[in-house]
């Protein structure tokens, strides 16, 4: 009863006054440890730690010291960079820091952030884009008495073992779907002859082969094959790359018709292209791999054929209609929708192959962390020394395996953006992205200036160890004599 009434009378000023001298002391803690790397080791013989100590409050001295060192060691990087760059970084959609975030810029691969993540919401990520094999008419004891039509549906690996092999990375094999898995079921199916022609049907996409913003050296120079609904060895006609064919539909065809052939399977017709006609019976299918299997692919890679299939399939799913501006039209759509913002974002392609796209750091950190697509997009990414684009970039330092990006490149464009994982725990999401003039060319050391970047993310929380941080046990004296 006396303790109860010694509480009563306490003037009621008392608990917030101490209470703000505890304040003033982490804020002087937090001042002390801003300027000295140090401040926090103290002395391991002292006794005890005092109540009004910055000690007592170590998360909350901690984490405000650590963002401004972060943004104080950003900007100091920045400044490194081209003049038209932008940055930002940030934790549990909080940002730490943000240079020019909502400047257009061109962001060349990174653009595959934005075919991928529309393509997550206008498919699903376990869809599957099949390439059917079908007739109009049944088979009877093993004859197909008319045409054998090969219906594409956008499966953007499919390739024969030898086309694959010329495609393996560091980190592993490349992701391919083996047409001879079609003829093989077809053969399942008892097909033994065929008194027509295998026929390339990809009208799903339009005909138009090449976007008419890339430069023409892009088609000469094999840096991507001729787009459309059914492909095989993304359209070249040769293994490695010897050109691309000028009818990617019966290509296909042709090398249905060959592997049939192995197998046994009479053709008399020749291979060619055309449209399936309406009410189509299926004799065999293959599946293409999901989804979220080809998104890691394209962006663990940068696949600039399947970023162009990706953005004709959006099309083609969202509107109908197969071609690049119904695609730009429906990812627009899509992403605005979901709730981010396009301000100033110009979409022409999917793969960033133009340099008349434009994006935005803010729009690209956006993507990551959306609930819905974003952690598929991340467990896509290339990971640093160890697969993908970043294979060998921080191979044997700090950064190996702890950064996740989708890198960009151009001539003119440099781009980095993913996920950190500081050594200290946590994440952080991040987007850079550089430009200079049309005219001038990124060079190695504006490349290389990502190194930098990325060390001082894996190293955050820099200097502050919340642990030299806890209260200090109080010492036991030693027992007397």
């Amino acid at each position: 009863m006396p303790q109860h009434f010694a509480r009563s009378r306490l003037p009621r000023w008392l608990l917030p006054a101490a209470l703000g001298v505890v304040g003033v002391a982490a804020a002087v803690g937090a001042v002390m440890l801003n300027g000295d790397d140090t401040a926090a080791a103290l002395h391991p013989s002292a006794a005890t730690t005092p109540v009004l100590s910055a000690r007592r409050a170590p998360e909350v001295i901690a984490a405000p010291v650590a963002d401004r060192r972060l943004a104080a060691d950003l900007e100091g990087w920045i400044v490194q960079s081209p003049p038209d760059s932008c940055l930002v970084v940030e934790a549990n959609d909080h940002t730490l820091y943000a240079h020019n975030p909502t400047t257009p810029l061109a962001g060349a691969s990174t653009q595959k952030l934005i075919t991928s993540t529309a393509l997550l919401l206008a498919k699903g990520p376990d869809a599957r884009l099949d390439t059917i094999a079908g007739a109009t008419v049944p088979v009877g004891a093993g004859v197909l008495a008319g045409d054998l039509y090969l219906v594409g549906g956008g499966d953007p690996v499919l390739s024969s073992p030898d086309y694959a092999a010329t495609l393996n990375h560091d980190h592993g094999a490349f992701l391919a779907v083996d047409p001879a898995q079609l003829a093989d079921a077809i053969v399942a199916a008892g097909v033994t002859r065929i008194e027509g022609s295998v026929v390339g049907d990809d009208t799903r996409y339009d005909a138009q082969r090449y976007n008419p913003a890339w430069p023409s050296r892009y088609g000469a120079q094999n840096i991507i094959g001729p787009v459309g609904a059914l492909t095989v060895n993304d359209g070249f006609t040769q293994v490695p790359k010897g050109g691309p064919s000028t009818d990617p539909a019966a290509h296909a065809a042709a090398v249905l018709t060959e592997l049939l052939g192995q197998r046994g399977v009479a053709v008399s017709g020749a291979p060619r292209s055309g449209q399936a006609p309406a009410g189509l019976t299926t004799v065999a299918d293959l599946p293409s791999p999901t989804v979220r299997e080809i998104i890691a692919e394209m962006l663990t890679d940068s696949d600039n054929d399947t970023a162009e299939m990706a953005i004709k399939e959006i099309g083609a799913s969202i509107s109908g209609s197969g071609t690049w501006e119904a695609g730009a039209a429906a990812v627009r759509s899509l992403i605005s929708q979901a709730g981010v913002a396009l301000d100033g974002v110009e979409i022409v392609d999917g793969s960033g192959l133009s340099d008349t796209n434009r994006l935005t750091c803010q729009l690209l950190t956006d993507l990551l962390t959306q609930p819905e697509t974003g952690p598929v997009l991340v467990q896509g990414l290339a990971v640093a020394g160890v697969s993908g684009t970043l294979v060998d970039r921080g191979d044997g330092t700090v950064v190996e395996g702890r950064i996740r990006a989708k890198t960009g490149t151009l001539q003119n464009v440099t781009a980095l953006s993913g996920r950190a994982e500081p050594a200290q725990g946590g994440t952080l999401t991040f987007s850079y992205v550089a430009n200079v003039p049309g005219d001038q060319a990124i060079d190695s050391a504006t490349v290389n200036l990502q190194n930098g970047l990325t060390e001082i993310l894996v190293s955050y929380p820099r200097g502050v160890d919340i642990n030299a941080l806890v209260p200090v046990a109080v010492a036991t004296p030693p027992p007397p004599g």
